[in-house]
Order: structure tokens, then sequence, then C-alpha cells
């Protein structure tokens, strides 16, 4: 029973702490929270492919770019209210995710990850050369839908409570067994009965569609885009990493790999070389040796801890009264 109620407490407890983030945290900080908030998003969105569904998707930075563009264009040429742009950017996401999956879905190894590793160089490629979004020379939001630090915290927190509720409703259930089983063995589980391209597309356009998400608030908060940053390849690099330090195929993996990465990241951005050579080493050294992840070491050290003092706790024949010396075992005759 307090093992079922761990968790919920400590959501509980998240959840409070960023309500009343704002109130003791500086403008700095905030700042800071909203791209730690964003990189978790990111991060946990892309774990639905690629650690649930085993489904190593190269080109997830397309549908940051993507949501971002598709906000910033909204914004300039239609006049739509902001929270209006950014829910129909994310749905533009999601819908070339639908687009995209159709035809890569039914690759799968490596030739799935150069597949969405292609077409995501051709989203950018495709924005540099459309004079629509700006080409080379980017788009700029209108400065009126300019938010505050606080806004702009609050919206990051929301995004990131989002996804995770989303992901965690979608691999508790039998979608996610579904899932799980194709990435075990993808024949084993056709034959089982999981119609496995319908169960990949629906993970990879709900993927889409939260990175999207990330994309556009991004975008507002910059207020600027280009298409060698909106696109560009680092965004699906972080999420990988941080996933995989984190622990892939876990909800909580993705969030602690976002924090270490972004915590050594800030600790170490005098020396940014330095700070990608960690990063670089720490992933090697939890490949060989920790394939779950810093949250797989945790709760094995947690569980190892748990049965250590249960070993050692005295039973109910090894309780001694007080006051009463223990007698000695009495040798037979």
């Amino acid at each position: 029973m307090t093992r079922r109620l761990l968790g919920p407490a400590a959501a509980l407890v998240a959840l409070l702490a960023l309500a009343a983030g704002p109130g003791y945290l500086s403008e700095y900080d905030l700042v800071l929270a909203f791209t730690l908030f964003n990189f978790m998003s990111m991060a946990q969105a892309w774990n639905l492919v690629g650690g649930y569904g085993g489904m190593f998707s190269l080109g997830h930075a397309m549908f940051v770019g993507i949501g971002g563009y598709a906000t910033g264009l909204l914004l300039v040429h239609t006049g739509l209210p902001l929270a209006a742009a950014i829910a129909l950017a994310a749905l533009i996401a999601a819908g070339v995710g639908v687009l995209v999956s159709i035809p890569i879905l039914r690759l799968q190894n490596v030739y799935l990850s150069v597949a969405t590793l292609g077409i995501a160089v051709a989203a950018q490629v495709w924005f540099i050369n459309w004079d629509y979004s700006g080409a080379t020379s980017g788009l700029n939001l209108p400065i009126d839908t300019l938010l505050t630090y606080e806004q702009l915290y609050y919206l990051a927190a929301g995004v990131l409570v989002l996804t995770n509720v989303v992901v965690w409703l979608l691999v508790r259930g039998r979608f996610g067994l579904r899932l799980m089983a194709i990435r075990g063995d993808e024949q084993v589980a056709r034959e089982s009965g999981v119609r496995v391209v319908p169960v990949k597309i629906v993970a990879f356009t709900v993927s889409a569609l939260l990175v999207g998400l990330v994309g556009a608030i991004s975008a507002v908060q910059s207020l600027t885009l280009e298409p060698y940053t909106a696109f560009g390849l680092t965004f699906t690099i972080n999420m990988i990493v941080m996933s995989v330090i984190g622990g892939i195929g876990t909800i909580v993996g993705p969030l602690l790999g976002a924090f270490v990465v972004f915590e050594l990241e800030q600790q170490l951005q005098d020396y940014p070389s330095w700070s990608w050579l960690i990063i670089g080493v720490a992933l090697i050294v939890i490949i060989r040796l920790a394939p779950g992840g810093l949250w797989g070491v945790i709760v094995r050290a947690a569980d190892r801890l748990t049965s250590r003092v249960g070993r050692r706790s005295p039973g109910p024949l090894e309780i001694v009264p007080a006051g009463m010396p223990e007698q000695e075992p009495v040798a037979d005759d």
C-alpha cells in the first residue's frame, strides 16, 4: 500500500511545487525553468516512440520547427488569438506526423531512423527556401504576443504536465501493452493480433503533437524564427540523450535525464565543449554498465535496500520481551 501511494504523493508534491514556482523564483530562474520544462516535455514525447515503441526516430526536430513556424505564420497572417494559434500549430504538427508515419513506419531499425532523419532534413530545406515563411531571413512574431516571464513559466509547466499525463495514460493501458509488444518483437506482436502499423501511427502522431506544442511555445518565448535553429538536429540529439541517460521506456527516466543534462549545461556553460564531452562519456558509461539509465540504478538500489531492511527486521518469533533474558539454546542429549 505504501508503494502504491508513493507515486500519487510524489505527483501531488511536484504539482504544488510547479504551481508555487513564480513565488520563489527570480526572473532569470523562471527563464531557466521554462527551458528545463521544454527539455523534459520533448524527452518524454520522444520516449513514447523511442522508449516504449522501439521506433528510434532521428527526425523529431522537424516537429519542433513545424510547431514554431505554424504558430508564427498563423499569428502573422491570420490574426488568430495566441491560444488558438498554439493549439492549431500543435494539430498541424500532428497532421504532419500522420502523413510522415504512414509511409515510413513500415520500415524497421536503422532504415526507420535514416528515413526520419531524411524527412527532417527535407523539411528544413523546404523552410530555408520558402519565401512565405521568410526563407533564410526567418520570421518575426507580432510584438503584442509577448508574454511575461510568469506566463511563459506556467505555459511550459502546463505543457509538461499535459505531456506526462498523456504518455502515462497511453502506456498504462492496453495501448501501452500493444506498443511494448511491438518493441519486443514486431512479428510476434502481429501474430498475436496486434495491429502494428495503426498502433505505431497513433504513438508517432501523439509524440509529434506534443513536440510541436513545445515548438509553438518556444516560438512565443523567442518571438523570432529561422530554419537553421528551429529545425536544428540538436533538438533530436537532446531528446535521445536525455531519455537514454535517465532511463528509456520509463516515465521518470526522461525527466531525470533532462534535469541532469540541463544542469550539466548550466554548470559548464562557459565550457560548452566540456559539457558535451562529459555528457558523451556519461552516455557511453550508462549504455555499457546501466542500460536502464539513472532511474534504473535508483530503482535497483532502492529494491536492494528494502530487501536488506526486510531481512534484518526480526520476525514475530524472534522478538524478546523487554526485561526477559534471551535463553541459550538447549543442546540435545
